[in-house]
């Protein structure tokens, strides 16, 4: 069974290398016109940022699990005793007992999406929904940045439609609708890429060993320095995949 990726390490810098309160309303946004009456849970639900804003926006209180204790902490800032310890291929949930499960930007690091829709299929009550906002398959095309960062190793990654789609038909979940969807914009400079691929900020870069580091990624991270007016911001849509299933 693969390994998801616990963030501890990362639970206190997490919110602003990852769009904040921001980033949680525009994913909110997508999901919420998707969501059926009844009870909601967010499977990867680290700071709680996403499930906050389906609360306190669209009037939509939901529950969440998450691997991660210290990730929780935040999250229980937002969300008060709605969140969980839980490991998403083996979820504290009983059988059909929500209405909704969803993931948001989470199954790349759950890493086994066979194993983490099995799991949502089994707490959804027949007739309910699994959604996942996940990679899109032209996630590049819109990134001005793509380009240089295509050769960062361990960027490959395990979320993209197809394997989506595999996963929730093998879980015995139907299609409803799947699309590329852009939630958002970003203005982002070259050095703040680049400073966020030299903390390791982003999870596939977490276990890059010295040799790699210093042959494939920190010429990459050069050459996005040596990029004109490196401070000045560049405007990155925010796209992926908007899945929406349902359990016979």
């Amino acid at each position: 069974m693969a390994e998801s990726l616990p963030f501890d390490r990362v639970a206190d810098s997490y919110d602003e290398t990852r769009g904040g309160e921001q980033r949680g309303r525009q994913f909110a946004a997508a999901l919420a016109p998707h969501l059926l009456p009844g009870r909601v849970l967010e499977i990867g639900v680290g700071t709680g940022l996403v499930a906050a804003a389906l609360a306190q926006v669209h009037g939509v209180p939901a529950v969440g699990v998450d691997l991660s204790p210290a990730m929780l902490t935040h999250a229980h800032t937002r969300l008060g005793a709605r969140v969980a310890v839980g490991d998403a291929r083996g979820l504290p949930v009983r059988d059909a007992a929500v209405d909704n499960a969803f993931f948001a930007g989470a199954l790349h690091v759950i890493v086994d999406v066979d194993a983490a829709f099995a799991e949502a299929a089994r707490v959804v009550r027949p007739g309910g929904r699994v959604l996942a906002l996940s990679a899109s398959s032209d996630r590049d095309r819109h990134d001005v940045f793509a380009p240089l960062l295509e050769g960062l190793p361990g960027r490959d990654r395990v979320d993209l439609p197809d394997a989506v789609l595999a996963a929730a038909t093998e879980a015995g979940l139907r299609t409803r609708e799947s699309r590329e969807v852009t939630v958002g914009a970003a203005a982002t400079s070259p050095n703040q890429i680049a400073e966020t691929i030299e903390t390791r900020a982003w999870s596939y870069l977490w276990n890059v060993d010295g040799a790699v580091w210093v042959s494939t990624v920190m010429p990459i991270v050069q050459g996005l320095r040596d990029l004109p007016d490196p401070d000045e911001p560049r405007d990155r849509r925010l796209t992926f995949q908007l899945s929406v299933f349902e359990k016979p």
